[in-house]
């Protein structure tokens, strides 16, 4: 799959990285996985985007009422953020995002070289 720009001449390109430049989701679900095991609470995926954008004490107090569970939000959620912190070495860039910016990179550079030459 190759990304697909609007026609037209871009002076810049803006990402917002979470979601374009990478994909933080599965990491931030596996933190909500294995938090969430450890007060024995499931979270299925489908649900789990389904809440995408809620704020993590929300979710927390969503699943108690949905389980009928009374785990501690301000706990669970310090241990979710924790186990998403430390799985962030595992980030990666989505593939198609980089090929885009290698190939401007690579006609950038190649512009850059042609003036270099020309200014001799």
């Amino acid at each position: 799959m190759k990304l697909k720009l609007p026609p037209g001449t871009f002076g810049a390109y803006l990402f917002d990285c979470d979601g374009t430049i990478a994909d933080s989701m599965p990491l931030h679900y596996l933190a909500w996985r294995t938090a969430l095991a450890e007060w024995n609470c499931s979270f299925s995926e489908d649900l789990f985007y389904a809440w995408a954008g809620f704020a993590v004490a929300k979710i927390i107090s969503l699943l108690n009422k949905k389980h009928g569970l009374s785990m501690p939000v301000e706990e669970v959620a310090r241990r979710k953020d924790e186990l998403y912190l430390q799985s962030l070495p595992h980030l990666r860039a989505v593939p198609e995002v980089l090929e885009h910016i290698d190939l401007h990179m690579a006609g950038f550079l190649w512009r850059s070289s042609l003036e270099v030459r020309a200014n001799r």
